[in-house]
């Protein structure tokens, strides 16, 4: 029997988060109709995605994070329309998806919702908003056990299913399309916003030219901090690339990935390139270990002498990189496949509707 499903996202950009949805769509292509509603200001790119995974779209004027109630309204109506038997919305952190989470109650279905971080420092009223909407769906997917302890320390009961990915494509030329520099090539990619902790890279980046003068820094993404990070003086060593369509086909061009987060659900940047056997030196924190396993060099939080440290270590210890990229190909095929992602969310949806857990 083929499912009818809504996945709602009100995201205005496409991140990890919606990429999470595209890769669904597709791993259950041959078993579940999608309707994905996304907001009517969401980048061309979502939509597009959605569709070549085989998805309907629709874009609904007004649709964000605010539950503003003709919003609200106007959502449950649409769900309805697209003959949903189940709503899955999309949450990128705990304050996301609300105005889907009350427009599938409203519209009486039953709805999965998944939580892909959990942002910290919110006011406990805000706390309280996310969780009495999270609290009314039949099932709670957290992509990290992380992510998991949040949910479950404010009352609410996650499955763990953890992100799954296919292997990125290799892009011909990425080495080139990073950088025309010789020497050793760090990257990052990520929406330029304080939670990637790019101010932190730049200052490792300093540490780093002073013991490694060809070493090189670039930056993939864009975001509210693009300006701030470009004008500060401390990120004179790092070349923000801004927004470029499949990033992850140029991760092959990296020596290094960094990944200077404060906090994380489970980054499928971290997946990607371990596919592709990029090393990777990332702070230890949210789901990063748990996508990391023993596969790369884990630094700890706001500490940019450790993790220049741990990037001149690596770029020196060539040996070290093969080994770290061997077994973080063995790991990403093991344990982080698209297939198994589906697998596990597809289990949540029958439960959803009333069939066995």
């Amino acid at each position: 029997m083929v499912r009818r499903v809504a996945l709602v996202s009100a995201a205005g950009e496409f991140a990890g988060a919606e990429r999470y949805l595209v890769v669904l769509a597709e791993a259950l292509a041959a078993s579940h109709d999608f309707a994905a509603i996304v907001p009517e200001k969401a980048p061309p790119e979502t939509a597009a995605e959605l569709e070549r995974a085989g998805a309907r779209v629709d874009r609904l004027e007004g649709l964000g994070r605010r539950p503003r109630p003709g919003v609200v309204l106007r959502l449950a109506r649409l769900l309805r329309r697209v003959g949903a038997e189940l709503v899955h919305v999309n949450l990128t952190d705990q304050g996301d998806g609300v105005p889907g989470l009350l427009a599938a109650r409203l519209a009486g279905l039953p709805t999965v919702a998944t939580l892909h971080v959990a942002v910290p420092g919110r006011g406990p009223a805000r706390e309280a908003v996310s969780r009495r909407a999270l609290a009314g769906c039949r099932a709670l997917v957290a992509v990290s056990e992380a992510t998991a302890a949040y949910a479950a320390r404010n009352g609410l009961r996650p499955t763990v299913v953890r992100n799954g990915l296919p292997p990125p494509v290799a892009a011909e030329g990425a080495r080139d399309a990073l950088s025309a520099e010789p020497g050793f090539l760090v990257g990052g990619v990520g929406r330029l916003s304080r939670q990637k902790g790019w101010d932190l890279l730049c200052e490792a980046a300093g540490l780093v030219r002073a013991e490694r003068p060809d070493a090189g820094f670039v930056v993939i993404g864009e975001g509210e901090e693009a300006a701030a990070l470009v004008a500060e003086p401390a990120c004179r060593h790092v070349r923000f690339l801004g927004y470029r369509p499949a990033a992850s086909s140029l991760l092959g061009g990296l020596d290094l990935l960094a990944m200077p987060s404060r906090f994380e659900g489970l980054p499928l940047v971290a997946i990607e390139a371990m596919h592709l056997g990029v090393p990777v030196v990332a702070t230890w924190v949210g789901g990063i270990p748990e996508a990391l396993g023993d596969c790369g060099v884990l630094v700890p939080p706001e500490d940019p002498p450790a993790l220049a440290r741990a990037i001149v270590d690596l770029a020196g210890d060539p040996a070290r990189r093969t080994e770290l990229a061997a077994r973080a190909r063995e790991r990403a095929r093991a344990l982080f496949s698209a297939e198994r992602m589906g697998r596990e969310t597809a289990a949540l949806y029958e439960f959803a509707l009333g069939g066995r857990a």
